[in-house]
């Protein structure tokens, strides 16, 4: 099992977590980490490529 753990990067609040099986690709749950105000957002090399997912567009 794996948590995905959006944080507020100027105050270090948890906004938003899920639950995955340990197969599926970090990439996949990034529009689930996002609430939409983000002015940057940062992640490890398993984001590589989260601008070309259609669930990211726009």
């Amino acid at each position: 099992m794996k948590a995905h753990v959006g944080v507020d990067m100027a105050i270090g609040l948890v906004h938003s977590v899920v639950g995955t099986a340990g197969n599926v690709a970090d990439v996949t749950q990034a529009h689930a980490l996002l609430h939409g105000g983000e002015v940057i957002a940062m992640g490890d090399a398993s984001y590589q490529g989260v601008a070309k997912r259609p669930e990211n567009a726009g």
